[in-house]
């Protein structure tokens, strides 16, 4: 008879920046499933925003910013899991979703560390995938073929946004470089959540004939203490330059932080919204802007950007939050076009 496994499961929820991966884990959060989750957020850059975007207040969310999870972060990641299991707060089952510039293959290693694997198993690797932004996403970061490569699952998402012909060639292309993984297509990250969850299906990466092309393309693209309140834990703040000689050192990518406790004009910041470089590639913040009393949530992903009013802002002083993601950036240019903005009389 075969023994039952008490060991707490694990999904690693992988994927590149704007793929849908917070989009997912609230859809996961917001299901009535009756699984109490405990989350893990990377988020690449000193400033965290991932977090606010997290639904629930029962769940215990913990982040891990200022760094990429595979190549500065792991060792955080390890303490952050030991603490959640010593808490003995009743939760059931662990996400961890890391920063869009992350190979999940490392990361998964710390799920076989002696101090975990008797306690947690990692029940699979769950790649969400931008069917808008695919290809550019392949020329732009080898760690998009890496995200491919790890998952267990694969999550198409996006697919209204493209034409069939066009989600048919890209299927073909998943396919050639990971063909044991299961394949879903989505919009906006709804799945059947017995699909993705408690489904015991990691089986370690995989490699392919076709991997060494594709990373190949994407090379020459890329040549250019405890709670603070309520269920939210934050650990150890890291340096926001990673490891000389990283797959972003490699790729000259870097964030952009910028926070103000003053409000944004309306017409100044939407010109300079508009305007963005071109080698910008992500970016969110949670912005003041006179006159709304709510925040306004600002994504951008590739050439496609929204800006929506969001929830009330809090009582107390109003503080925005914007990080922007890109290769090549020119920092200080950046920082001075947002502080004129600003509205500072």
């Amino acid at each position: 008879m075969d023994v039952m496994d008490t060991r707490m499961p694990v999904t690693l929820l992988t994927g590149a920046l704007g793929s849908g991966k917070t989009t997912l884990l609230n859809r996961i959060l917001s299901e009535q499933h009756g699984i109490k989750f405990g989350v893990i957020v990377n988020e690449f850059g000193e400033l965290s925003i991932d977090h606010h975007l997290v639904v629930g207040t029962d769940e215990q969310v913990v982040e891990l910013a200022n760094g990429c999870v595979c190549c500065t972060v792991r060792e955080d990641l390890l303490d952050a899991i030991s603490r959640i299991l010593k808490k003995q707060s009743g939760i059931e089952y662990l996400v961890v979703e890391t920063t869009g510039l992350a190979d999940p293959r490392p990361v998964a290693q710390t799920f076989l560390h002696e101090e975990l694997c008797e306690e947690v198993r990692l029940d699979a690797i769950l790649t969400v995938l931008d069917a808008a932004n695919f290809h550019e996403n392949l020329i732009r970061s080898g760690t998009t073929i890496d995200q491919i490569l790890a998952g267990d699952i694969l999550l198409l998402n996006k697919v209204d946004l493209v034409s069939d012909a066009m989600r048919h060639e890209i299927k073909e292309e998943i396919g050639d470089l990971n063909p044991a993984a299961r394949l879903l297509e989505t919009v906006n990250g709804e799945v059947d959540l017995r699909l993705i969850i408690d489904v015991d299906v990691h089986r370690g990466g995989v490699e392919s004939e076709n991997a060494a092309d594709f990373a190949g393309a994407a090379d020459l693209g890329s040549a250019s203490d405890d709670a603070l309140g309520g269920d939210f834990v934050s650990f150890a703040k890291l340096s926001a330059t990673a490891k000389t000689g990283s797959h972003l050192s490699r790729e000259e990518i870097s964030s952009v932080s910028f926070t103000t406790k003053y409000a944004f004009d309306y017409e100044r910041l939407g010109e300079f919204l508009e305007s963005l470089p071109k080698n910008i590639f992500r970016g969110k913040g949670l912005i003041w802007i006179e006159g709304y009393d709510a925040q306004l949530l600002f994504h951008l992903v590739g050439d496609r950007s929204t800006a929506t009013l969001h929830t009330p802002w809090p009582e107390g002083p109003r503080e925005s939050k914007l990080v922007l993601i890109g290769q090549q950036l020119d920092r200080e240019d950046l920082l001075a076009r947002l502080d004129a903005c600003l509205l500072k009389n």
